[in-house]
């Protein structure tokens, strides 16, 4: 009876240990099962996004950014393309309105007739600042080895009130004053009209040299003598002299530096954006290549173009 009822007992523990470990192996097999779901379905995410392409246009002062930025993304993630081009702030604009490029480039924030023309079109202009930057008011050292304006001085100049240097400053040379500008929906013309002309309803002198980028406004006043014209901070070099400028008369005379324009302290100070039709889908390459700008990996890229990365980012 003893042996009967040992047998029983070790039958009974048999099949629970099997049941136990049936239920154990179920349990196993469905986490397995639900990480190689989860697994597949990341990779098929990032195979998304990592054989995609975008394309962006616009402002040529966030073209350096953009194109350095393009490169690094690209090494990293050798499967992505990313295609850049210039053509000026209303050229990005109008592009993104038009759906013709992923990411629109801008330096300066939508004119009203953009707005409008984006709502006609159920186009939501969404803004990402990734920089920050000034429009620098530059002169062929023939004028001058320094030189200090106030705001409404400049517009002057660049309205033709002035016809010589001297004009402008006692012991400036009497010679004629050569101005350059850049290509109308340019948002560096923008921005600099908004603080040099617009207040005092100035208008550019029809005798203007008109130039399509920075390169090429700085390219012109480096290599001719008695002019002035305007170039973001990442395009100036030692060819030509930075003009100090003041809001006003009676006010201090700051020159563009990396510490007056992060505090906010140089007179023609501005963000620079990428601008997309809404927010990005999360996850996708526009999503992550904006990221990856405003990444600290990214704006370390915006410093070595020369620019200032975004205030918010300094520790």
């Amino acid at each position: 009876m003893r042996k009967k009822g040992n047998n029983g007992i070790s039958t009974i523990v048999s099949i629970t240990l099997m049941v136990i470990f049936l239920v154990i192996g179920l349990v196993a097999g469905y986490y397995a099962g639900s990480t190689m779901t989860s697994s597949q379905q990341e990779s098929a995410e990032d195979g998304a996004w990592r054989t995609s392409s975008i394309t962006l246009s616009g402002s040529t002062a966030v073209l350096p950014i953009a194109s350095a930025c393009a490169i690094a993304f690209m090494n990293k993630y050798t499967t992505t393309t990313i295609t850049v081009q210039g053509g000026g702030s209303g050229v990005g604009y109008s592009h993104i309105i038009d759906g013709v490029v992923d990411i629109g480039m801008a330096s300066r924030e939508p004119k009203t007739t953009e707005i409008d023309n984006a709502k006609n079109k159920n186009v939501k202009l969404w803004l990402h600042p990734i920089a920050l930057d000034a429009v620098c008011v530059v002169v062929h050292p023939s004028v001058a080895s320094s030189l200090n304006l106030t705001l409404q001085e400049v517009g002057k100049i660049f309205a033709g009130v002035y016809t010589y240097w001297d004009e402008v400053k006692p012991g400036l040379p009497h010679q004629k004053i050569t101005v350059v500008v850049r290509e109308p929906g340019s948002g560096t013309r923008s921005t600099f009209e908004e603080y040099t002309m617009h207040p005092w309803k100035y208008n550019v002198t029809a005798e203007a040299s008109v130039q399509p980028g920075n390169p090429a406004v700085r390219n012109k006043v480096e290599t001719t003598p008695y002019s002035i014209g305007y170039v973001g901070f990442g395009f100036l070099s030692d060819k030509m002299t930075t003009v100090a400028l003041a809001k006003e008369a009676g006010k201090p005379y700051v020159y563009p530096t990396i510490t007056t324009i992060a505090g906010g302290n140089y007179p023609i100070s501005r963000y620079l954006y990428f601008v997309t039709n809404g927010q990005p889908p999360s996850g996708s390459l526009a999503d992550r290549f904006i990221d990856f700008i405003k990444s600290s990996e990214g704006q370390q890229i915006v410093e070595t173009c020369g620019y200032l990365k975004l205030p918010y980012l300094y520790t």
